[in-house]
């Protein structure tokens, strides 16, 4: 298919059970395409700037963006307006936003160097952590629940009892020193392994426990 219809694209994200490709960028408009017709689904104002901050919740195939004055909002392509908005960071930008497979526990990181944890099923805070060397740039959640933050030139990854409540020190910790700083941080599925993508390219870790 041809894809004109989506110009200046910061982020994708594809729903398997719906065959629906998700975009936004520059504009501010959240677009669903429907990859099996060709055919765009539907398109959404966000009305709050441009956007580099997506993910989805694999529970429910909503998609949450962040924003650059904070707020988290979600959508799905069947409401004109956002689902939810959520002040998650005052003061600055959202950075990056990871869901874990169960849908209850959401995790942003903010231009504050905090990672927030929240409750999904009430939209609440639960607690925070605070990060080193660098705003949390990029962050995921593995299949069996463990959080992975990479920030600055350090990545560091805690436990899954750290989604649940505060936990005082991390699993594990990894620094690139002579690679710049990091920019994308992603394990792999069914393997324990994280990708971790910065300035020089790209390393491979293995995080025990991670991968189903």
């Amino acid at each position: 298919h041809r894809l004109s219809e989506h110009i200046d694209v910061f982020q994708c994200q594809f729903l398997p059970y719906h065959w629906l490709l998700t975009t936004v960028g520059r504009s501010g408009f959240l677009k669903y395409h429907d990859t099996s017709t060709g055919e765009l689904v539907s398109s959404h104002r966000t009305k709050l700037g441009p956007c580099k901050v997506m993910t989805q919740n694999k529970s429910n195939a909503i998609i949450h963006l962040g924003h650059t004055d904070g707020k988290v909002t979600l959508w799905s392509p069947a409401n004109r307006e956002y689902l939810v908005k959520m002040l998650c960071h005052k003061g600055g930008p959202v950075h990056s936003l990871a869901i874990d497979k169960t849908g209850h526990y959401m995790a942003t990181g903010g231009a504050d160097s905090r990672v927030k944890i929240w409750d999904l099923r009430m939209y609440k805070e639960t607690h925070s952590y605070s990060t080193r060397g660098g705003p949390p740039v990029s962050l995921d959640i593995s299949q069996r629940g463990i959080l992975g933050v990479g920030h600055g030139c350090h990545t560091t990854f805690w436990n899954p009892d750290a989604l649940k409540y505060k936990v005082t020190d991390p699993y594990m910790s990894h620094t690139v020193p002579a690679s710049g700083p990091i920019e994308t941080l992603q394990f792999r599925p069914f393997e324990d392994i994280c990708g971790i993508g910065h300035q020089k390219g790209f390393s491979s870790i293995v995080i025990p426990g991670s991968g189903d």
